[in-house]
């Protein structure tokens, strides 16, 4: 099992979304009292919204230890992104951010990636030769 530290990236995450959401809202409100409410009031007004609901999200993934397995072959390797062929043939593209992991990940193999519950980030990884049968990354 090759452990991803999400909890490193949901930490830069919920950084950077209340970094973009205390901005957005010093721009609403510069907006707001400036102008009468129009649409770019509006627009930001949603962005807000949108920044606030995905801090909420993050936050939630990490209190919460809720996680949702997946299973497929790797399809593609592309840098830091890991095309993944579930088996109901979906093509799902997942981040992987450490180097160590990405080195041991090659195309046919078969992997069972853990995601976090709702911002559906990769948690672990474990490659799998078949269904039920784990190999030895160590």
């Amino acid at each position: 099992m090759m452990d991803l530290n999400v909890n490193k990236w949901l930490i830069r995450y919920l950084y950077l979304s209340t970094i973009l959401l205390f901005l957005s809202i010093v721009v609403f409100l510069l907006h707001h009292d400036r102008y009468s409410p129009s649409g770019i009031g509006f627009i930001w007004f949603i962005v807000v919204l949108g920044y606030a609901g995905f801090v909420g999200i993050v936050i939630t993934d990490m209190i919460t230890s809720a996680t949702r397995e997946i299973q497929g072959q790797i399809v593609h390797q592309q840098g830091e992104t890991v095309h993944v062929s579930q088996l109901d043939g979906r093509l799902k593209k997942y981040r992987v951010h450490v180097p160590g992991v990405l080195q041991q990940l090659k195309k046919g193999q078969g992997v069972r990636i853990s995601l976090t519950r709702l911002a559906q980030i990769p948690k672990s990884i474990v490659i799998v030769d078949s269904p039920n049968k784990e190999v030895d990354t160590k």
